[in-house]
């Protein structure tokens, strides 16, 4: 089972049925599966073939390819988040560790032994890229006159302050060495093919980990997105000196192929599938403020109940944010979940739940959570408040997954309905 506490959180069947096809879907869609079923290059025509691989999902899409090509590799390398677990044994296999969501040191020399054995690459030669959401944290050399503790720094006030991915991306590109599709450099003149897990909602190739091999210009948000989420003076001055945009020559990309196995709509339409005829798809494209996303999703589920006139699943993926004031314990998918409950009426028949596919919600332990009619939280403005929604959620209203070994953001799968027409 993905879900670890499945039995704890089951314990009505509407419940028993979301947790279990949620369990299914993150069993079924695996990064494993992806690139298997992709990955059909003809590595014969190749002097040497290398791989290096980056973000949550890295091991799990090594896994995958292994066998493939396994007979012609020179060498394979890649970053992993610090606490994660590796099953297997792979002695060709390099592993380094980086931190997330933060980069750090480990995160640093991490990438520079990396790309290290890449220094004298050839037209000949294959380097095979695998990339996943977390690559931004794991996989970082910092620009000149730039530390990683400056990088922290800013994305921290970025991230407290409800900036989202693309916010806090298009400033980190601009801060590194390697992001930004800098990376190029470091893998010139070889033929290079990436294969990508996506974690940005619009599924674009520029912000997913950073970019690292993708020539795209956001300096135009720069200005923008510093003032409005970077409240430190210091640090806007130093964002605006230091950034840099990728400045490299088009003959850099010619050989370079970037693209998505995995992304969160096949999440969505995974769900979507095995739900009734009657179901509903909001898309996957979900992003925004809690506070905003519950309102806008309340108010939608409304309205299709005023046309349908009768109970309905609905299932959507994206990825939301949440303005840190407190410090307590919890994830955006266990505060939406919170700020549904509060807004559901008497008369209405819900179930709600939210999880992000990586297994780790915020800084919470949990994937995310799942609350319905049956679910009581006492004092839930004082949880909300402090941001701790994982003690406003546990035992019975989170789920635990542990790390998942894939990243394609968020989930929501739900159902509504009137208490007079069950």
């Amino acid at each position: 089972m993905a879900v670890n506490n499945i039995n704890d959180i089951s314990f009505n069947d509407r419940r028993k049925f979301a947790v279990k096809l949620i369990d299914d879907m993150l069993q079924t869609l695996t990064p494993e599966n992806a690139i298997n079923n992709v990955f059909n290059v003809n590595i014969n025509m190749y002097k040497n073939v290398y791989l290096i691989g980056f973000g949550k999902a890295s091991f799990r899409m090594y896994s995958g390819i292994r066998p493939k090509i396994i007979n012609k590799l020179r060498y394979a390398g890649i970053i992993v988040p610090e606490d994660e677990v590796i099953g297997h044994n792979f002695t060709e296999l390099r592993i380094y560790r980086g931190t997330h969501p933060y980069v750090s040191s480990a995160s640093v020399n991490s990438s520079i032994e990396l790309l290290r054995p890449l220094k004298n690459l050839n037209e000949d030669d294959l380097v095979i890229v695998l990339i996943s959401g977390g690559g931004s944290s794991l996989f970082e050399i910092p620009e000149d006159n730039v530390s990683v503790d400056d990088i922290m720094e800013i994305s921290k006030e970025i991230m407290n302050s409800g900036g989202n991915i693309y916010d806090l991306n298009i400033i980190r590109l601009g801060l590194s060495s390697v992001k930004g599709g800098k990376l190029a450099s470091y893998l010139y003149p070889a033929h290079v093919k990436s294969y990508i897990i996506s974690d940005v909602f619009y599924d674009d190739l520029g912000i997913i980990a950073s970019g690292p091999l993708v020539r795209e210009d956001y300096s135009d948000d720069v200005q923008k997105i510093s003032e409005k989420y970077v409240k430190n003076p210091g640090l806007r001055d130093f964002i605006n000196k230091n950034y840099r945009k990728n400045s490299l020559d088009m003959k850099y990309y010619e050989r370079i192929e970037n693209i998505i196995i995995l992304k969160n709509k096949d999440f969505v339409d995974y769900l979507y599938k095995n739900l009734d005829s009657n179901s509903v798809s909001l898309g996957s494209n979900i992003n925004g403020d809690v506070n905003d996303v519950s309102n806008y999703l309340i108010n939608i589920l409304r309205n299709i109940y005023s046309v349908k006139r009768s109970g309905f699943w609905f299932v959507c993926g994206g990825e939301t944010t949440v303005n840190v004031r407190g410090n307590g314990i919890g994830g955006r998918n266990e505060e939406l979940c919170m700020k549904m409950h509060k807004l559901y009426n008497n008369d209405e028949q819900f179930l709600f739940l939210s999880i992000g596919t990586d297994g780790i919600d915020g800084l919470s332990p949990a994937a995310g959570g799942i609350v319905d009619n049956f679910t009581k939280i006492e004092n839930i403005d004082d949880y909300l408040k402090n941001n701790d929604s994982y003690n406003a959620l546990k035992p019975g209203n989170i789920i635990m997954t542990g790390r998942t070994g894939n990243n394609v953001s968020d989930i929501i799968l739900g159902y509504y309905n009137k208490f007079n027409n069950f």
